[in-house]
């Protein structure tokens, strides 16, 4: 899933995610294949961002290195260190930016 400006989107692409007005009120929702039409009438609503499935859309945003991941990583769980179920959660999120790396 990645959440792409709408100016980025093409037709074809699927919502991830259920597009909400600023009053949290469904425009369209999750699992929806876009179309120009569609596309359009969401820009005349002042929508700006959507999330969509998969990661089509190279926003031209670098990649850290493995090595910066991992101490950013560090970082957030800092002050939950001593907790298990953060310890857990922690691994997981090492184990996937791991297997990320192998992957690309």
């Amino acid at each position: 899933m990645q959440k792409i400006p709408l100016n980025l989107a093409k037709p074809g692409m699927r919502l991830a995610k259920a597009v909400l007005n600023e009053k949290g009120l469904v425009l369209c929702g999750e699992g929806v294949e876009l179309n120009d039409a569609l596309i359009s009438r969401l820009s005349n609503l002042n929508i700006n961002k959507i999330t969509v499935e998969g990661h089509p859309v190279d926003t031209g945003a670098e990649e850290k290195p493995l090595e910066e991941q991992i101490q950013d990583l560090e970082k957030r769980f800092e002050k939950v260190k001593s907790d298990p179920l953060m310890k857990m959660i922690k691994s997981i999120f090492e184990k996937q930016i791991r297997l990320k790396k192998t992957v690309t």
